[in-house]
């Protein structure tokens, strides 16, 4: 499996200079951008698998992002997890309605956001097993399970993390 790679989105240079460095630490590839227009060339040119987006950016916000990113008829759509100082629950509402997965107030608690990736990582993972024994094993799935076995087996694997 090939190390995720993780498109780091803020305006502020010291906030985009810490997620910047745990990223790398922490095992993934990592491209960074200063504005969203930035961000979005570089979503529209390279794979992302998880985009970490300030909410107020220069040119594009982190929403208008998420809502381009739900709307695409093609291709697959990164994990967003929003990162704002916006904490209101009518903004923690509307950054779901534009389609971010995650949404983590700043400052933002790395030892969160790592074990966030982290499961990300592995569900990703687990999906590209999943997908190379469907197409060849006939449709099985993962060794002959079925959709409540899998679900299971994460339940599990989440408990021993925590």
């Amino acid at each position: 499996m090939k190390a995720l790679t993780i498109l780091v989105a803020d305006d502020e240079m010291l906030a985009r200079m810490v997620l910047e460095r745990s990223v790398v630490q922490w095992g993934y590839q990592m491209v960074s951008a200063s504005d969203g227009e930035r961000a979005l060339e570089l979503l529209k040119t390279r794979i992302i698998d998880v985009c970490l987006l300030d909410w107020d950016m220069p040119k594009m916000s982190g929403v208008d992002i998420c809502k381009w990113l739900r709307t695409r008829a093609t291709g697959s759509v990164p994990y967003v997890i929003l990162i704002t100082g916006k904490e209101q629950p009518h903004d923690i509402q509307a950054g779901y309605e534009a389609g971010a997965d995650d949404y983590l107030t700043k400052p933002c608690d790395l030892k969160y956001l790592r074990r966030r990736l982290s499961t990300i990582a592995e569900k990703l993972q687990r999906q590209e097993i999943w997908l190379d024994q469907e197409a060849s094993s006939d449709k099985r799935g993962i060794a002959g399970l079925s959709p409540l076995d899998i679900y299971l087996s994460d339940l599990r694997l989440m408990r021993r993390k925590t």
